[in-house]
């Protein structure tokens, strides 16, 4: 088993990776689908590793919400500024901004070569 682990380690965490990318975008696909559409006011910044993650006020069914952003900005924008968000109701945990849900060229490229280099791994290096 040892052995099995350090030849494929890298292939490991590859499939680790792709497992990861699909529950992510399992998650933004639920939040578009059943979630509700509002618009949101960013009103404050919570900083985790030098990105900033905005908190979004928005009202819903009359209660005023505040709650996170799932993706961080490099830069803050401006406090007061309004977005459009996806919230799925009795969720406390975050929201994603419309701008996030769109596929990520980078991360669609990146899977794409992971499962390349599992399948070479698997198939070709080490038989």
């Amino acid at each position: 088993m040892r052995v099995f682990i350090a030849t494929h380690s890298f292939s490991i965490i590859c499939i680790l990776g792709v497992i990861w990318v699909i529950k992510v975008i399992l998650t933004q696909r639920k939040y578009k689908t059943k979630g509700v559409q509002l618009i949101g006011k960013i009103v404050d910044y919570k900083m985790s590793q030098s990105n900033f993650f905005p908190v979004f006020q928005f009202e819903y069914e009359g209660k005023q919400l505040f709650v996170d952003s799932y993706h961080s900005d490099k830069v803050q924008e401006k406090i007061g500024t309004t977005d459009t968000i996806y919230y799925l109701p009795n969720n406390k945990k975050g929201v994603f901004r419309e701008r996030d849900l769109k596929p990520d060229i980078k991360l669609i490229a990146c899977v794409a070569a992971a499962i390349v280099y599992i399948i070479l791994d698997f198939t070709v290096f080490h038989k």
